[in-house]
């Protein structure tokens, strides 16, 4: 691993390379309608001879209006044989623009959708993921976080098509863009993170949650966790309570226990790089002597100072569980903003906060009330927001998608200069709606929060199942604590999830008044039973950054998988 003089010297050069992006961010956020219009009429200039521009007439498109009268709003069924075109190799379908890579949603529902990761999205997400966030850390933390290493639990996979297209996760692919392939790719991540590339570009079968935690346990000078989802740091925290004393005893011989799961040539490449560490092993020793039931992360690692990754409102009850169990207010969250396989919509503007500043000159950018009952030609550009609406996004990317609905709800919350504030609120295609009640997942978070509060227990994780095979339809509540609940009954649970369901969602308490649908249900589910799920997932080939929470059960396999593992009572 490369000293922390060198990481330091590396993360200086970074925000040094990154402070012109950050500055052009802020100029851009003056004045974003001109900065979105000249980017929109970019990429129709641009595309203007692809079928799709020929289609629709880019060539004589000159404004946002006129774009939006000529123009449809489309979803991916709309375009999934045009993808699946591009797939197959053809080319000048829906962008001009270079590509050889297709990002892949997680497909939590029906097929997965494929996302051209076209030369010019990759200039976008480098930007903002990479460069914007260096300075961000630069001027929110100072020198302190540059003179560490960053605990990354990022990792992704990829398969190769007939045509020579690769599909899977765009981090994935970093081996073909840096010089020394694999071996130059593992220098580059210890440089600045503590995994090596076994673990983010892992091999079938490879236990990663062991090469994460353990190289990151074995660096005591730790200064910030970059994940996915906040779901993850959950789960490789997790994993360090339960597993410390393995890890710590494999730190302090430089060896990899038997009973964890790596192939061979994996297990001898990791063996070439670690090394007997009794020091920092007895560290860790004295850390743990009373267990691991206690906030350990800055006992661990003094220097932390922050976590990234995507948290916030629709992911709170995980933010929640690293503030319990884990780590205490001197560590910050950083909520990484509305982001997608799609593109990258907004950014954080300061810790510590649920709102994102939308980036004009990432993607063109449409808003649709989400009370306009699709009438398209409610579409505001984003310069037309207003503070305290809800607004669906609807986005122009630069991976050949045009007016495509995101189904993202977006609450309007302030403007950093004239560019608008946003906070994630639901997913607008993600609504339970068995008797027109249209129960956001919102309001199903907001009534299993607050029955945790209510009852008194604490809250790991949640899915509801959408019943619409009982007479009259109904809820079902399968709620997931950190440890099984006594004395609280599941009649009780129900009784009180179904109060506060009515409380967030009047319309549902109309229908249950109507008899149009029943009560709900409740049922406890066993501890870490999210945590199996999300392997389960992964050992089909679903890559672990992808893994949304299931929120609503939406599939046969997941309404058994669910209901097998409530709590026997």
């Amino acid at each position: 691993m490369q000293d922390n003089g060198m990481t330091y010297k590396i993360n200086q050069a970074n925000v040094a390379q990154a402070q012109p992006d950050y500055e052009n961010f802020r100029a851009e956020c003056r004045d974003p309608f001109a900065v979105n219009e000249r980017l929109l009429l970019g990429i129709l200039r641009d595309n203007r001879d692809t079928e799709y521009g020929r289609r629709y007439d880019f060539e004589h498109i000159t404004s946002y209006e006129e774009y939006k009268e000529k123009v449809p709003v489309i979803t991916y069924n709309d375009i999934a044989g045009d993808i699946d075109r591009m797939l197959n190799g053809e080319r000048n379908i829906l962008t001009a623009y270079p590509f050889t890579h297709m990002n892949e949603t997680s497909g939590t529902v029906g097929k997965p959708k494929l996302i051209p990761m076209t030369d010019k999205q990759t200039q976008v997400f480098l930007k903002y993921n990479k460069h914007y966030m260096d300075a961000f850390f630069a001027e929110n933390f100072g020198d302190e976080w540059m003179k560490g290493h960053i605990f990354c639990t990022a990792q992704g996979k990829y398969r190769t098509a007939p045509s020579g297209i690769t599909i899977g996760d765009a981090s994935s692919k970093m081996a073909e863009y840096v010089q020394g392939g694999r071996d130059g790719v593992d220098a580059m991540l210890r440089a600045v993170y503590t995994s090596p590339v076994e673990a983010t570009i892992p091999d079938l079968g490879t236990d990663t949650k062991y090469i994460h935690t353990r190289f990151a346990l074995a660096d005591g000078g730790v200064t910030g966790i970059i994940s996915g989802f906040y779901i993850m740091v959950v789960q490789y925290l997790h994993y360090i309570a339960e597993n410390y004393r393995m890890l710590i005893h494999d730190i302090e011989t430089g060896t990899i226990d038997e009973r964890v799961d790596l192939p061979a040539e994996v297990r001898a490449s990791l063996l070439r790089k670690i090394s007997p560490m009794p020091e920092r092993a007895a560290e860790l020793r004295e850390i743990f002597k009373n267990g691991s039931d206690f906030p350990f992360v800055k006992a661990v690692w003094p220097n932390m100072r922050f976590i990234f990754g995507v948290g916030g409102d629709g992911f709170s009850v995980y933010a929640n569980t690293i503030r319990r169990m884990y780590a205490d207010e001197s560590v910050k969250f950083v909520l990484s903003g509305v982001t997608s396989s799609e593109g990258l919509w907004s950014v954080p503007v300061e810790p510590e906060s649920e709102d994102a500043v939308l980036v004009p000159g990432s993607a063109f950018m449409e808003f649709l009330p989400v009370d306009a009952n699709d009438d398209f030609s409610k579409c505001v550009s984003i310069d037309k927001l207003e503070t305290g609406r809800i607004y669906e996004l609807i986005i122009t990317n630069l991976c050949g998608f045009y007016r495509y609905r995101m189904s993202d709800a977006l609450l309007v919350t302030g403007f950093c200069e004239k560019t608008p504030r946003v906070r994630f609120m639901y997913r607008v295609d993600k609504n339970i709606n068995l008797a027109c009640e249209k129960t956001t997942e919102k309001a199903l978070q907001q009534a299993v929060e607050k029955t945790a509060e209510a009852l008194g227990f604490e809250l790991s994780d949640y899915t509801v199942y959408p019943d619409a095979a009982s007479t009259p339809p109904g809820y079902t509540f399968l709620i997931q604590p950190p440890f099984p609940v006594d004395g609280i009954s599941e009649e009780l649970l129900a009784e009180t999830v179904d109060r506060f369901t009515c409380e967030a969602n009047p319309v549902y308490e109309e229908c249950i008044r109507d008899h149009s649908m029943r009560r709900a249900k409740a049922c406890w589910l066993q501890p870490e039973t999210t945590f199996l799920w999300r392997e389960l997932q992964i050992a089909k080939g679903k890559s672990a950054g992808q893994l949304k929470p299931v929120r609503t059960v939406s599939n046969e396999d997941q309404r058994k998988f669910f209901f097998i593992m409530r709590e026997n009572r």
